[in-house]
């Protein structure tokens, strides 16, 4: 209660409203049953939304689970049915994650709360610095960016546990949680328990971690916003703007620009060899990247971006 109650207080203005992202797992249970008994105290209207992914035979079952709990508990609920794409390169758990998120952006409301806590907030950072993550990943997840708010992320999922126990709360197990095919799940499963059988408290510094890596993220934005000068951050923008720079700040003001923009910048070999042809390639050559959800090429002596999802 009070750490949801101090996280409110830090964003939320009088009046406005908030959404949970509820699933129905224990997680989101628990954050939607604080900020329910919170939201009188704050003068916030306070509802609830289930993204209805359709990949488990449970699905319908689970969105009737979560209909049931709110009414029980007077919340008005919105179910979203969404279809993940199966074949698009990016997996699952990646095409998931960016239709739920679509949907979150779609949602009116002034705030979206997700239940991440502090031992996500560590499986993120191991599992982002294993797959060769800078800084700007090994930050994984903020408290509060945009109208997303994660308010128990300073808190340990037994801590979470420990309340449901103690208010009798119900929540559903998602049976994909065990499928150690999955990467987080091993992560989850095989590799932190087994660093933490070393290192107790392995979850809580790679969640501290995080932190300072956002610190430095912060840092670098700051930096890109710098080496833009009077130039919007859009594309297109003048190739000399690059060349007039060190390799190093080239290649964050790109990570930056396509951060910005809301997508992933390619793999850290293909940035540099991007950013070096951008620097060194005579004006008759074009360096092109063509990724799954977008392009950047040179044309014209300048650097372009095409969303193509």
């Amino acid at each position: 209660m009070q750490a949801v109650a101090a996280c409110l207080s830090r964003y939320v203005r009088q009046n406005q409203s908030l959404v949970v992202a509820y699933s129905g797992g224990l997680d989101s249970t628990v954050l939607l049953h604080v900020a329910n008994r919170l939201a009188d105290s704050v003068s916030c209207d306070l509802s609830a939304l289930h993204v209805h992914h359709g990949l488990s035979a449970n699905a319908d079952a689970w969105a009737e689970s979560c209909a049931s709990f709110c009414r029980a508990q007077e919340i008005s609920l919105t179910v979203i049915r969404v279809d993940v794409p199966r074949c698009s390169g990016e997996g699952m758990e990646a095409a998931a994650r960016r239709v739920r998120h679509q949907a979150f952006d779609a949602h009116p409301a002034d705030w979206i709360l997700l239940a991440h806590h502090a031992d996500d907030q560590a499986e993120t950072v191991l599992h982002n610095l294993l797959r060769g993550a800078g800084v700007r990943g090994a930050a994984a997840m903020p408290e509060g960016r945009g109208r997303l708010m994660r308010p128990l992320l300073g808190l340990g999922r037994a801590a979470l546990f420990a309340y449901a126990k103690h208010h009798q709360l119900t929540w559903i197990d998602d049976e994909s949680n065990a499928d150690t095919r999955y990467t987080r799940n091993f992560l989850r499963r095989e590799i932190l328990p087994l660093i933490s059988s070393r290192f107790p408290r392995a979850n809580e510094h790679l969640a501290a971690a995080a932190g300072r890596f956002g610190a430095a993220d912060s840092l670098l934005d700051d930096l890109a916003c710098l080496d833009l000068g009077d130039c919007p951050a859009e594309f297109p923008l003048s190739r000399k703007l690059f060349r007039e720079m060190s390799d190093p700040r080239a290649r964050n003001l790109l990570r930056a620009m396509l951060k910005w923009h809301h997508v992933q910048p390619p793999d850290e070999a293909r940035l540099t060899e991007f950013v070096r042809q951008l620097l060194t390639a005579g004006s008759d050559r074009h360096p092109r990247i063509d990724l799954e959800r977008y392009s950047l090429w040179c044309e014209a002596g300048k650097l372009h971006f095409r969303n193509l999802v």
